[in-house]
């Protein structure tokens, strides 16, 4: 609103109409829907990380099993990159984003 066209002249420094009384909706409807307010989409996120550990071989015998894994896991880590300037998240515009979640774990197999 306080970037809107109030002179003659300030076509050249933003794209946002100047406001007029009587409002004409027609207007207000064909600015809120033009080019002028689409942002880029693109962006790199990084979504999944695991990390396992397997034991070694002598001590899943000393143990009775036959495989035995430990693993870390996070999911939602963020946005690496992304084009446009507004820092807004693609993938959740109108809301806030998922939460970042972090989990371990073993695996035993006997």
């Amino acid at each position: 609103y306080h970037k809107r066209w109030r002179n003659p002249g300030d076509e050249a420094f933003t794209q946002i109409p100047s406001m007029i009384y009587p409002n004409i909706p027609a207007r207000d409807e064909f600015y809120l829907y033009s080019q002028a307010l689409i942002e880029k989409g693109d962006h790199i996120r990084l979504r999944d990380i695991r990390l396992t550990w397997e034991l070694p071989l002598k001590a899943k015998q000393a143990l009775g099993l036959k495989s035995c894994r430990i693993y870390s896991y996070i999911n939602n880590i963020g946005i690496l990159w992304r084009a446009n300037k507004a820092n807004i998240d693609p993938d959740h515009i109108t809301g806030f984003p998922n939460p970042r979640s972090y989990a371990i774990g073993v695996q035993l197999d006997f």
